[in-house]
């Protein structure tokens, strides 16, 4: 599995930035592609109206600098929901490397992933794309209908419902289709893609851009939507996107974490070729566990005391050509769930629960305490 920091990230400052892209008016958009129900509306663009079984799509149409990391903000509303459920089905931001035309199935799908059920259950999801997916309905396969999802798509295997999920947060404080205005802020600093919503931190996840890039580290970037039986305005008030340029760091939280330069050479994500253990204070140590090692990590504990596991950072990913990632599977982010941990020797270890080792990518960090 793989493992990586989630922390917060700072400020812009840690990117080295090349030019912002700003859309403030999007009656007059050049380098945009709109693609299906996509249209300007006034000075916003609506992606699909309050009509049944719409999908819509905007890109830009050259290819954005997006592997050494990007940062992209924007202002959307969801307004005039009705059908079915009272509104369906939402919309996304998506990464991808087939072209400014790319659009998928409605419904459920987003306009970004395989055709949902009888209705579209011919249309391909966008191949080789990741997707931050605000969604507004609730599916059976769902727990809510008011999340936010990352979602990935790389080749045919994988166009299946529901697509391939990263991370996903369930209880949003905010109601995504109240008819307000609401501004969405996505930061991705190598390996770690973060989701803030009105401020607010609502997702984490390492993700592998390298499926959705070309040779430059360059793809298509732009929004999805769609509508099946339920049905609203999904608008995008204004967009900025601001491409990075290369950097060294491949995680960065309010302090540089972890260089890229000790991340084994072939793995995509950051990933540390053994454990990093500082011991900073008596009995309290910060661990950085290396995903792809058994019991990648140890400390010295000659009287066997227990030990308890605080600000756990990270998530795990397995089978990267498959798209597999997760955080702490099940578990609230202080119940690291596939985190092992033993005693033995006069030692405690920490290993990380899979059966394919060698193949995961990333790495935990948490500290360590023992037990009064």
């Amino acid at each position: 599995m793989r493992t990586f920091l989630y922390t917060a990230f700072g400020s812009l400052a840690l990117l080295h930035a090349q030019d912002e892209l700003a859309y403030r008016d999007f009656s007059n958009a050049p380098g945009l592609q709109a693609v299906g129900s996509a249209q300007p509306y006034g000075q916003v663009l609506r992606l699909t109206q309050a009509k049944r079984f719409q999908r819509g799509a905007a890109w830009r149409t050259d290819r954005i600098p997006v592997r050494d990391g990007v940062e992209t903000a924007f202002r959307f509303r969801i307004s005039q929901p009705g059908g079915r459920d009272r509104s369906a089905d939402g919309f996304a931001f998506v990464i991808q490397n087939n072209g400014p035309e790319a659009i998928a199935g409605v419904g459920g799908s987003g306009g970004f992933a395989v055709g949902h059920r009888s209705n579209d259950a011919s249309a391909p999801a966008i191949e080789n794309s990741l997707a931050v997916f605000f969604d507004t309905h609730q599916n059976e396969e769902d727990e809510s209908g008011n999340a936010v999802l990352i979602c990935t798509n790389t080749g045919p295997k994988d166009h299946r419902w529901p697509p391939p999920r990263l991370a996903a947060n369930w209880n949003l404080k905010i109601r995504l289709k109240d008819s307000r205005e609401h501004e969405a802020r996505i930061l991705f600093v190598p390996p770690l893609l973060t989701v803030h919503l009105d401020e607010e931190l609502v997702l984490r996840a390492p993700v592998d851009l390298a499926r959705m890039v070309g040779p430059e580290g360059k793809a298509f970037v732009g929004f999805t939507s769609a509508t099946g039986k339920g049905y609203a305005n999904h608008d995008i008030l204004d967009w900025r996107f601001r491409p990075a340029v290369t950097s060294n760091i491949c995680s960065v939280t309010s302090e540089i974490s972890f260089a890229r330069c000790a991340s084994i050479p072939e793995k995509g994500l950051c990933t540390p070729a053994a454990a990093v253990i500082d011991e900073d204070i008596p009995g309290h140590f910060h661990v950085i566990l290396p995903a792809q090692l058994a019991w990648g990590a140890s400390i010295p504990n000659p009287n066997g005391r227990p030990v308890s596991i605080k600000n756990p950072k990270g998530a795990a990913c397995w089978e990267p050509a498959s798209g597999g990632c997760g955080g702490f599977p099940g578990k609230r982010e202080s119940e690291p769930g596939a985190l092992r941990i033993k005693t033995e020797n006069g030692r405690t270890y920490f290993g990380i629960v899979d059966n394919n080792l060698g193949d995961n990518e990333g790495y935990y960090e948490f500290e360590v305490e023992f037990e009064p």
